[in-house]
Formats: C-alpha cells, structure tokens, sequence
C-alpha cells in the first residue's frame, strides 16, 4: 500500500492510478502511494508538501482525491483531480487522510 521513498524524487515516481503525497516540496523525501482510500496517513500525516493523482480520468470509476486536514476525512482540505499536482504553495503540512470520490 505504501511505496518507499526517496531522496530525491518527481511526479512520475508515483506509480500509476495511485495517489501520492510527499514530505517536501518539489516531490522530494519519503513518499506515500495509495491506490484506494486512507483515514488514516500514519506518519505522513500533517507532513505532506506535495501531492499528485496519477490516476486517468474515468467516467467509470472514481478519479479524484478529496484530501483532509484530519484523521478519519474531517475538515475538507482540496480536490486533486486526474493529472493534477499539488506542491509550492499549498496549504503545506496539514493534510491527515483522503478518499477516492467521482467528482468533487
């Protein structure tokens, strides 16, 4: 469920239709994947500084990440859509756990 991470990374490390999230900005640092949804992120959580879903865009199944600022999706946080990236700039180190959702 998680990928390792590494010192020095980019969007393309995120393994496809996954959700990523890194502890630095410009993708670098440990690096989370998941394919389906998290309450929880452990250790990531409040950490993230960048973020990617590298899952197409589907009328058949859900595409989007709807990220939140807590534990257990409370507090929206944003919406990353199919191909979208998150990184300088965002609201740095707040968001806690996501679900996979059709639209957001």
């Amino acid at each position: 469920m998680a990928a390792p991470g590494t010192a020095s990374a980019a969007p393309n490390e995120c393994p496809r239709d996954n959700f990523c999230a890194w502890i630095n900005d410009e993708f670098s640092g440990a690096m989370r994947a998941w394919t389906g949804n998290s309450s929880n992120w452990g250790t990531m959580g409040d950490n993230a500084e960048s973020m990617y879903n590298r899952r197409a865009s589907s009328s058949t199944r859900v595409d989007n990440v709807r990220t939140y600022l807590d534990v257990n999706y409370g507090r929206f946080g944003v919406c990353v859509n199919p191909g979208e990236t998150f990184d300088l700039g965002m609201n740095d180190n707040d968001y806690s756990s996501h679900e996979w959702v059709h639209t957001c």
